[in-house]
């Protein structure tokens, strides 16, 4: 929508005024912008038709005379009189200006020949706002049908939901405005039916909407929480990652560093050695390379070991006479 700049010199201030759509879907965002614009500027007065316009002199003989028809007004009235007609007319035009540049070609074709701001003004409300029921039905379908595509990321959901919803209260105000009927309760039913959630229908349509957008807004500063928290937790886990590389668990002693307890050579521990009394005893190289006789034997002998190992416990005292009957070992 194309908006319209003017300043007329009042505090030098720009202006910027919405453009009437033709079918006057906008008027109620229109209607209220226009009126502020121009009222900033003293011109409101003329679309109200209250502004009043100053009269000139009367002339008798060729000569301006006051209200009274016989004194003769002096160059310093007539010039103070001249100046608040022309400073009148140079409002009343702009007013008229203003409304033909911020309407459509077909209503400024329609209205351009009119008198006064004032004529204008009402002749595009008329247009605005008054519509055929067919028209008005059409544009609650329309209204009806509108919805808001749900969006992954909060803050974008967050945005799109309150231009939606502006969006939508202005197409209600017009509505409203051209003398639909939509009740309260039927717009809120389409405001739910946005987000397709059930809420009551006896708020109000701006409470609904802002319940909404609380919720939305309440989103975002749940996701930035957990992303911060996430971060945080990501940054712990770093920092105990280079802490276990460098004053973490000190590096396991290996093998080649410790002395056996079974034979006291170094190079490996007791579970490996295979000297007597090791975990891997007779299973050397060289100790493997005997008969099968005496691999029976051995075999025989570590089961023996491993059969004594099962009954093997401490007895002191009186049980010692049972422990050598039992033929227990003493170890």
């Amino acid at each position: 929508m194309s908006n319209l700049m003017f300043n007329s010199n009042s505090d030098s201030t720009n202006l910027a005024v919405p453009k009437l759509r033709d079918d006057g879907s906008n008027w109620s965002d229109y209607e209220p912008r226009i009126q502020k614009a121009m009222g900033s500027k003293g011109l409101w007065r003329h679309i109200q038709g209250t502004a009043i316009a100053p009269k000139p002199y009367a002339i008798v003989n060729g000569i301006p005379v006051l209200p009274d028809g016989k004194s003769e007004a002096t160059e310093e009235q007539v010039e103070a009189k001249e100046t608040r007609i022309i400073k009148f007319d140079k409002r009343e035009y702009l007013a008229q200006h203003v409304i033909l540049s911020t309407t459509s070609t077909r209503l400024g074709a329609k209205i351009k020949d009119m008198k006064s701001a004032k004529e204008m003004w009402d002749a595009i409300k008329v247009d605005a706002t008054t519509k055929s029921t067919l028209y008005l039905l059409d544009a609650e379908d329309q209204l009806a049908s509108m919805k808001l595509s749900d969006s992954d990321d909060p803050k974008t959901h967050l945005a799109e939901l309150k231009q939606h919803f502006q969006l939508m209260l202005q197409h209600h105000n017009n509505l409203i405005q051209m003398g639909s009927t939509l009740s309260d309760s039927r717009f809120n039913t389409i405001i739910i039916a946005v987000l397709g959630t059930s809420s009551s229908k006896k708020m109000k349509a701006d409470d609904l909407i802002a319940f909404f957008i609380e919720e939305a807004q309440h989103h975002v500063i749940n996701n930035e929480r957990t992303k911060s928290a996430e971060s945080a937790l990501a940054a712990h886990r770093k920092k105990g990652k280079k802490g276990k590389g460098g004053q973490g668990k000190k590096p396991e002693k290996s093998e080649s560093d410790e002395l056996c307890d079974n034979c006291n050579r170094p190079g490996h521990t007791k579970p490996n050695c295979w000297s007597k009394g090791g975990g891997k005893e007779g299973q050397g190289p060289r100790q493997k390379k005997s008969k099968k006789g005496e691999k029976k034997d051995e075999t025989a002998a570590v089961a023996e070991v491993k059969d004594e190992e099962l009954f093997a416990f401490t007895c002191t005292s009186d049980y010692m006479a049972v422990a050598e009957a039992l033929q227990v070992p003493k170890s």
